[in-house]
């Protein structure tokens, strides 16, 4: 099978070298969010479906699935033209944050068995919390779900649970004050449905936190008080086996 992107005629007319920076960052670009809404939508699309969303037209949207397809990060389409994530992108997420993962997954994994629920490991990237790992209980009941490369902005509950570790400043608002007095942080009504999130900062001596545990429950069946010290628990556990500065 050829490789179905030739960037020999991608040079635009501010000249061949600059041109064609500009078009190949704009190409890996419109690729990479073609891979996002398929991730966030959890199901195959067509062409036209992934062209509607990206505000782009078929033909470029087509030609990005080939090549995508090409480097089996799309499988092959249905017969019908749904294009889905291929096998392709666990061999590029293989070795990201392996250790980190690795270490932390036996801790997760209990935290969310005994909860009977889901619960993920989160990693300040920026100004973001991605999650770099999601575990959901065997036996969980009314699960909320979660997907491991998910993004939460810092004003979210992981992110209110690393802002926790910061120095404390006179401006800082009530919610933020009742997280540090509890030692964990906590909201309802998350995710854009009745969900709960409890956080804890994985304590780091190094200075402020750039890892968390959460959990998330259905907000009807969600005990603050009772599981918040549970989540801390498990916060101190992966403190002892995550190397400082990471954590």
């Amino acid at each position: 099978m050829s490789d179905p992107t030739d960037l020999s005629d991608l040079a635009g007319d501010g000249g061949p070298e600059g041109g064609f920076d500009r078009s190949v960052a704009q190409t890996l670009s419109r690729g990479i969010r073609v891979l996002e809404v398929l991730a966030e939508t959890g199901q195959p699309l067509t062409a036209q479906q992934i062209a509607s969303r990206l505000k782009l037209s078929r033909p470029i949207v087509y030609r990005l699935l080939k090549t995508l397809e090409y480097h089996q990060l799309l499988g092959t389409p249905t017969r019908d033209g749904h294009f889905e994530l291929g096998l392709g992108l666990l061999s590029l997420t293989r070795n990201v944050k392996r250790d980190l993962r690795q270490t932390a997954f036996p801790v997760v994994r209990d935290l969310a068995e005994r909860l009977g629920t889901t619960a993920v490991l989160g990693l300040a990237d920026g100004d973001e919390v991605v999650y770099v790992l999601a575990v959901e209980a065997e036996l969980a009941r009314m699960a909320v779900r979660s997907r491991e490369g998910a993004r939460r902005p810092m004003d979210s509950t992981s992110g209110l649970a690393l802002r926790m570790t910061l120095p404390a400043r006179a401006d800082d608002d009530a919610e933020l004050r009742l997280a540090r007095s509890r030692g964990f942080a906590a909201r309802d009504r998350v995710m854009e449905y009745q969900a709960t999130a409890i956080s804890a900062p994985v304590p780091d001596h190094a200075g402020p936190s750039r890892v968390c545990v959460t959990v998330l429950f259905p907000t009807v069946i969600a005990d603050v008080e009772e599981k918040g010290p549970l989540v801390m628990e498990a916060a101190r556990r992966l403190a002892a086996m995550v190397p400082a500065g990471i954590r």
